[in-house]
């Protein structure tokens, strides 16, 4: 059984690479139909201080996203300390961004990390994540909404992007009332994952064992979503700091725009961040790895940002939003796995 899961671990990362370098070309093709030398050009002009106001406004997201994780854990009354919440958060955001998993493929790791750190259950840490996932959820259908109506009305762009906002706010609302629909209604949820299983254990007799344990864990993870649900200041707090969140990722791209010199109206980096999420959706490539930064540039270009400054302010974007999220999760994951193995060695 060890070696099976070995060899399915070996196989699973070597599709993880495979995607990666599909993505790397994607970037390198996208370079060079539009001009490694031009795009060059406009990122030898960089305006430093405007880059790292754009630096900054990422790194307060994602403080953030952790006081908004640790408001929630409070509602349920799992205190934690700041170390290990932020820890937890970055190697979620890790496993995110190199998973072709439409953004979830961190939150199982995000929550077994914070288990093994602190004194809280793997499935009531997944139940707070989850919890913090759907407030990432309401302002992001709002604003797509107010994006739809905002370029029907006061644009003329291509009707394929106003079908790509629609389709995106309609699919964002449906996950959003299912998935909050599951976790408040313990017998549909039994009643999905078991099914689940039950088929699956047609395959895998083995399965079938672990159905009591899963049945017990479905309850625990519903009864945390509820007592967060009825905390109706920790929602308050949450949804306010979601807001915050969606208009930091705003904010950078716009800041990112006058580093590169290029003046634009604050809609496009709306409309661009609520089409990127959409992408991200999509679990095709890690992240969203070379298929974001080309909606980017589409898009760019189609609000008539001259294509190497699309290109430039994609890349430059994209290492704030996608690169430094990884590369700070890869050194919190190298500093808990250390920790974690010293506490198993106890």
């Amino acid at each position: 059984m060890l070696l099976y899961l070995r060899k399915s671990m070996k196989k699973k990362n070597l599709r993880i690479i495979g995607l990666f370098a599909i993505g790397i070309l994607i970037i390198l093709f996208i370079m060079k139909y539009i001009g490694i030398q031009e795009i060059l050009e406009v990122l030898k002009n960089v305006k430093l201080s405007f880059f790292l106001l754009g630096l900054l406004i990422q790194l307060f997201l994602f403080g953030l996203w952790g006081y908004r994780w640790e408001i929630i854990l409070e509602a349920v009354k799992e205190r934690v300390s700041v170390k290990n919440l932020y820890l937890s958060l970055f190697i979620g955001v890790l496993f995110n961004n190199v998973t072709p998993a439409a953004k979830t493929g961190g939150e199982p790791v995000r929550a077994y990390i914070l288990s093994k750190m602190e004194s809280i259950s793997s499935e009531r840490a997944f139940a707070t994540i989850t919890a913090d996932r759907i407030f990432d959820s309401f302002p992001y259908a709002l604003l797509s909404l107010f994006s739809v109506l905002y370029l029907f009305f006061f644009e003329n762009i291509p009707t394929w992007v106003t079908y790509i906002l629609v389709f995106a706010l309609f699919f964002s609302i449906f996950i959003l009332l299912a998935t909050v629909y599951l976790c408040i209604n313990l017998k549909m949820a039994k009643r999905l994952i078991l099914g689940l299983m039950n088929f699956v254990g047609r395959f895998f007799p083995k399965i079938k064992e672990y159905s009591y344990t899963v049945e017990e864990k479905i309850i625990t993870f519903n009864s945390t979503i509820l007592r967060i649900s009825k905390d109706k200041t920790a929602m308050v707090k949450a949804m306010v700091i979601s807001f915050l969140i969606l208009f930091c990722g705003f904010f950078r791209i716009y800041f990112v725009f006058l580093a590169v010199g290029y003046n634009v109206s604050f809609i496009v980096p709306v409309i661009v961040t609520i089409i990127a999420i959409q992408v991200n959706i999509i679990p095709l490539l890690p992240g969203g790895l070379g298929t974001t930064e080309g909606v980017m540039v589409i898009i760019f270009s189609i609000f008539g940002v001259p294509i190497a400054v699309s290109a430039s302010v994609a890349l430059l974007d994209r290492l704030l939003s996608y690169w430094l999220g990884i590369s700070i999760g890869a050194l919190c994951f190298f500093h808990s796995h250390i920790s974690i193995k010293r506490e198993t060695e106890k």
